[in-house]
């Protein structure tokens, strides 16, 4: 059967041409590799689509590798072998971009003019095998693939992670992961998002996060369409979206549905803190020198949009079904929207901690809107038969509801005491 060729509109072609130079696939010479996951394109019917079973309560930001796993098409069952590795034979050299400090300097004597740090070669590979544990492909992706989306210091000093699979999609030929890339021993890190098509072909390779400084509450996403959130943009067969708009901050992208998902955002800018001689300060560089130091910046408000909608939900093709204010998230390293879907209420509660809740219904994002907690009755025992108790977490606070099914905006409260 021919193989997929993919719509995706491309911005970066050279980039494109340099991947599939760069990560040539290797096969075993003694074995014809198998034939692509095959795709019934003689079905009458399209098969029931699965339930939403979407549960978008909790944050899932996380560090670190993958893991072999598999995933089934078809009713066929395939196996995926994720693998990393590194060269210590093969030194790589990198100019420091501010982030990656002294500890990685390629000489430490002349590094203050040189500003080189040094790391060594490694690549990600990510091997297919079909239902018979034949090889389909194998990919290979060494540290110069990314160069052109992460940043270049921190890919070169960075020990390489398995890649982390999340989706495949059978109509388009896409196989989704992430890739972590982090400075060793601190707690700097980017990822990326991969495409593969069921060649083993390098689709796309995207930025989801440039730093875990002020990264969004966001988890990339195949979905049922075929359209990837990467958390920068939703991509789609022949088209994309992007996410991240201009004079503001992308705090929030996450999926209320299989078809719709929230977006939340602050708007203003980061700008240099200047001392009384003109230059900004910096803070002290971190463990052992592991990271430089950092210009200290402050977040400036942009005053006139201090009351426009600043929340949005949006369908996979970036267009808005609904607008609002929320002001409730919350962050020190990365950015957290506290929340809890019920699903009794088929509805999403969303906190702020200083004025209430704001209600998103599931299968119907248009209705909705928020409670003030001056609206809801104060917590007295007992719980009453019908109520559903659900409890949502900030830094500073724990609130628990209580909530009738039958009267999704109509709640209870109370003030759980913390035992830190």
């Amino acid at each position: 059967m021919s193989v997929f060729q993919s719509a995706i509109r491309l911005p970066y072609l050279p980039l494109l041409a340099a991947l599939l130079v760069a990560c040539g696939e290797q096969r075993r010479p003694a074995e014809k590799p198998a034939a692509a996951p095959a795709v019934d394109s003689t079905a009458r019917a399209p098969a029931p689509a699965p339930p939403d079973t979407v549960d978008a309560s909790q944050t899932s930001f996380s560090f670190g590798g993958g893991r072999d796993t598999s995933f089934t098409l078809n009713g066929q069952r395939y196996r995926l072998l994720l693998r990393a590795e590194t060269d210590s034979a093969k030194p790589l050299t990198a100019v420091s971009e501010g982030i990656v400090g002294e500890a990685f300097a390629a000489d430490t004597a002349t590094f203050a003019q040189t500003q080189l740090v040094r790391g060594y070669e490694g690549a990600q590979l990510i091997t297919l095998l079909d239902p018979a544990g034949r090889q389909v492909f194998r990919r290979r992706l060494p540290k110069s693939a990314f160069f052109a989306v992460a940043g270049r210091d921190v890919v070169t000093v960075s020990e390489p992670q398995r890649p982390r699979f999340i989706g495949a999609h059978g109509p388009s030929q896409t196989l989704a992961f992430t890739i972590d890339i982090g400075v060793p021993g601190s707690d700097v890190s980017e990822q990326c998002v991969l495409l593969l098509g069921f060649d083993g072909n390098v689709k796309r390779l995207a930025i989801s996060y440039a730093s875990s400084f002020g990264a969004a509450d966001c988890s990339p996403r195949l979905l049922p369409d075929g359209t990837v959130l990467t958390c920068q943009e939703l991509i789609w067969p022949g088209g994309m979206s992007h996410l991240v708009k201009r004079e503001s901050e992308l705090i929030a992208a996450f999926m209320l549905s299989d078809t719709t998902l929230c977006t939340v955002y602050r708007y203003g800018a980061y700008k240099a803190v200047e001392t009384s001689t003109g230059s900004p300060t910096e803070y002290e560089p971190l463990d052992d020198l592991a990271s430089a130091g950092f210009a200290e910046t402050q977040w400036v408000e942009k005053k006139s949009m201090r009351n426009s909608p600043n929340a949005f939900v949006i369908n996979t093709r970036g267009q808005v079904r609904r607008a609002f204010r929320y002001e409730g998230y919350q962050g020190a390293i990365a950015h957290a929207v506290p929340r809890r879907y019920v699903w009794q209420t088929h509805s999403y509660y969303l906190l702020d901690e200083e004025r209430g809740l704001y209600v998103l219904d599931k299968h119907n994002p248009t209705q909705g809107g928020e409670i003030r907690f001056k609206q809801m009755q104060r917590f007295r025992k007992p719980q009453r038969p019908q109520e559903v108790r659900f409890v949502i977490g900030t830094e500073t606070r724990t609130f628990a509801f209580y909530v009738d099914p039958a009267k999704p905006t109509q709640l209870r409260y109370e003030r759980i005491e913390r035992r830190d």
